[in-house]
């Protein structure tokens, strides 16, 4: 029945045309609470509590969130202290390959359910997509292209993720049909988005959403040249400069009380970030903004204070259909992971700390990390965090 309601949406999807990224101003729906473990900022000690217990329900697609859509989550609402917006981030998303025969079979919750409730611990959470939602397109020539059946863009939504990055190197795999069928599985979800369009002035524009009472813009970019840039009459993602991203930042900042750059740069598998990325990165906080969330390299890279500002230089994956040969040819650093967990208010960056969090080779998919698995992320965090005292 989930297989077939997923291939009805898709198949709607499809047929219902195309859509343009677009900027809006909403109240955050209130998300369940769930357990995080506390952080050390920049290379402090890293205390240690107990994950929560992991979900195991796969409820069915919903276009509205819900109690009946969130079963097998922690259903509570997140309440941040007046003047806050709590915020939880996660790095690359990838549904295609093996995790679409997953879901076909499990429901498109299937990806997220063990980490459904840590996820929906907060007032707002963002992840960074890497891929397509389409059934059409033409594979463009690179060696990797992702693609997932725009019904499984309701997998998102279950899991408790309110907005996706769109500024990276996949986004227009299958070309335009792909993005358009894309940006339409997003919005029939309820998921904003930022960072693609149909032409430069839509890809570069904000959004902006609303929590606590608070206006927090977001906007996303890609420095990776492998992407398809978008033009002024030619659709792609916003291509990151330090001239475009300080121009827009600051529009933004006047149009919100917060500007939140994602921003995918970097070299894959390192763990140093580049210099690219933190010219890119100091240009986002000059011009405004006060948090800087990398992507691109699949692991974890550091992050550091700059003014009133934290740049995250890479959040690592989150999903990815990684496995045991995945394992063994490229180490335990991609499977190790966190949900990143940032308090802001109009002020800055109030205090940040991290849910320690492993991808299963077996399962394909995160989970909460055991005991030696979040020593590990913990050790590696103070590691890279220490270039940056």
């Amino acid at each position: 029945m989930r297989r077939f309601l997923a291939w009805l949406l898709g198949s709607i999807l499809v047929l219902a045309g195309s859509t343009a990224c677009s900027s809006s101003t909403d109240p955050v729906h209130p998300n369940p609470t769930g357990t995080s473990l506390s952080l050390g900022i920049e290379s402090s000690p890293i205390p240690t509590r107990t994950p929560a217990p992991t979900a195991t329900a796969s409820p069915l697609p919903s276009a509205t969130r819900s109690p009946d859509i969130l079963s097998g989550c922690a259903i509570a609402d997140h309440n941040s202290a007046p003047g806050v917006v709590t915020l939880n981030a996660v790095g690359d998303v990838m549904l295609a390959r093996d995790l679409v025969t997953l879901m076909d079979e499990h429901g498109p919750l299937y990806p997220f359910e063990l980490v459904c409730s840590l996820l929906a611990d907060a007032d707002l959470t963002i992840a960074n997509l890497e891929g397509t939602f389409t059934e059409r397109g033409v594979a463009a020539e690179k060696f990797y292209t992702f693609r997932t059946p725009p019904g499984h863009a309701f997998g998102l939504l279950q899991a408790g993720i309110d907005l996706v990055s769109l500024g990276n190197n996949h986004t227009m795999d299958y070309g335009l049909e792909g993005l358009q069928d894309t940006l339409l599985a997003l919005d029939t979800a309820g998921l904003k988005h930022s960072g693609a369009g149909l032409d430069e002035v839509a890809a570069r524009k904000p959004v902006i959403l609303e929590a606590n009472g608070i206006r927090i813009a977001f906007l996303s970019f890609s420095a990776i040249l492998e992407a398809t840039f978008a033009g002024p009459a030619n659709p792609g993602v916003a291509r990151a400069g330090v001239e475009a991203i300080s121009q827009d930042v600051a529009a933004a900042r006047s149009e919100a009380d917060i500007v939140v750059v994602s921003l995918h740069a970097g070299i894959e598998y390192t763990d140093p970030p580049t210099s690219e990325q933190g010219a890119l990165a100091r240009a986002a906080i000059d011009a405004g903004a006060i948090l800087v969330l990398g992507t691109h390299p699949h692991v974890l890279q550091g992050w550091q204070h700059y003014k009133n500002g934290l740049i995250v230089f890479s959040l690592g994956n989150f999903v990815f259909d990684l496995d045991s040969e995945d394992l063994e040819t490229l180490g335990p650093r991609p499977f190790r992971t966190v949900i990143l967990q940032v308090e802001l208010t109009r002020d800055g960056v109030q205090s940040v700390s991290a849910t320690p969090v492993y991808i299963d080779p077996v399962q394909n998919r995160p989970q909460p990390a055991d005991p030696d698995q979040t020593s590990a992320i913990e050790e590696r965090l103070a590691v890279l965090n220490k270039a940056f005292r």
